[in-house]
């Protein structure tokens, strides 16, 4: 019986001793790549007023993003291979066809190349201005201090330039009204800059 004790344990030291073994003679497993973000970040304080930039219109002329002064601003990154981008843009077309007297101007940012915005701009009729740019247009995003940028993105600002919020996903009419009411408000003293920031946001 003692025996038989001693010879289990000793198969079992072996073994023990042979897993050790096998393990350390193993190669180092590749270490695990980190993941990779969908953009690069930016800034990471969120801009309280419209930055000053300017970028290449339709024409090929340098505009700047605070040329609508006195108009409260939605300003919409989006590109050409972007599918919930293009779902949006008639309804910033409705949007802005309607809203001429609500003192608001709808600015297109596209994240793309000259040739292919032209084409589908033909196509489309814009009723609002476009500006276009590829790093630039990131540069441009990222000056709204935004951690990770994606597409579509929209920010709002009030008539004073101060940034309301910013929305990143596909737009919806709700959203656009949300802002509107916002604006109007704000506009006639009802509700002050926090509570149209909290409005935007959600939080009101």
């Amino acid at each position: 019986m003692k025996n038989s004790a001693l010879i289990a344990l000793a198969l079992s030291g072996a073994a023990l001793l042979g897993y050790v073994s096998y393990r350390t003679l193993l190669p180092s497993a590749p270490p695990v790549p980190a993941a990779v973000p969908a953009a690069a970040p930016v800034q990471a304080a969120p801009a309280q007023t419209l930055p000053d930039f300017s970028l290449s219109t339709l024409s090929g002329t340098q505009q700047s993003i605070l040329d609508w002064p006195g108009k409260a601003l939605i300003i919409n990154f989006w590109a050409t291979w972007c599918p919930p981008c293009l779902r949006e843009i008639p309804l910033l077309k409705e949007f802005q066809a309607a809203d001429a007297e609500r003192s608001i101007q709808v600015v297109g940012i596209a994240v793309d190349r000259l040739e292919p915005v032209r084409a589908f701009a033909e196509k489309m009729d814009f009723n609002y201005p476009l500006l276009i740019g590829q790093a630039d247009a990131m540069d441009a995003a990222g000056a709204f201090g935004v951690d990770f940028f994606a597409l579509p993105f929209t920010v709002f600002t009030d008539t004073d330039g101060n940034v309301l919020g910013v929305h990143t996903g596909e737009l919806h009419g709700g959203d656009l009204e949300n802002f509107a009411m916002a604006v109007a408000e704000l506009r006639a003293g009802a509700i002050d800059l926090d509570g149209a920031r909290a409005r935007i946001d959600g939080r009101r």
